[in-house]
């Protein structure tokens, strides 16, 4: 992008677009933009250099606007509808992470997946495998938690979790 006064607002040198895959988040999406930007340079900055690139103006009808992310925005709403939760999930991993409470304690969720058609209260556990703990949203569709951290504790898949927790967790609720 070339430099102008205004933020992010010069003529464009060269762009390319990648689709987001339903599994991507934030790290697999910074590696492959990593990767595609490189490429992306190597390509453009021959014709840079001896000044035959074209340049793009950018169209003010598709410029977005993102605050940056405060703590608050980092919580899950489990109120919300599944995909959004999913998301929100996606969204944030693996920096700076979603998290909920459990048991007066901060949990970040680093992986999850929907699980289609089995609905319970929003926030509440209604089932674990051996491998998930599944919460019910705002919607008829569950979270299934696959990665977490508890607070002072290492980040784990769930099944960890599960292997050193002695309780039933069913009916115990994420605030």
């Amino acid at each position: 992008m070339y430099m102008v006064k205004k933020l992010d607002a010069g003529d464009i040198i060269s762009q390319r677009a990648i689709p987001i895959e339903a599994e991507d988040n934030v790290g697999t999406m910074h590696d492959k933009l990593s990767q595609l930007g490189t490429e992306l340079l190597e390509e453009t900055l021959p014709s840079l250099l001896n000044g035959t690139n074209s340049r793009t103006p950018q169209d003010e009808a598709h410029v977005s606007f993102a605050s940056n992310i405060q703590r608050e925005d980092e919580r899950i709403h489990w109120d919300r509808d599944a995909l959004t939760i999913y998301n929100h999930i996606r969204g944030l991993s693996p920096w700076p992470v979603a998290y909920t409470q459990f048991e007066d304690k901060t949990m970040k969720i680093y992986a999850a997946e929907i699980v289609k058609n089995q609905s319970g209260k929003a926030g509440q556990i209604i089932e674990t495998t051996k491998r998930q703990i599944i919460v019910g949203t705002g919607s008829e569709d569950s979270i299934a938690l696959t990665e977490i951290q508890l607070s002072g504790k290492k980040r784990m898949p769930v099944s960890q979790f599960l292997s050193g927790y002695q309780e039933n967790l069913v009916g115990k609720e994420f605030v």
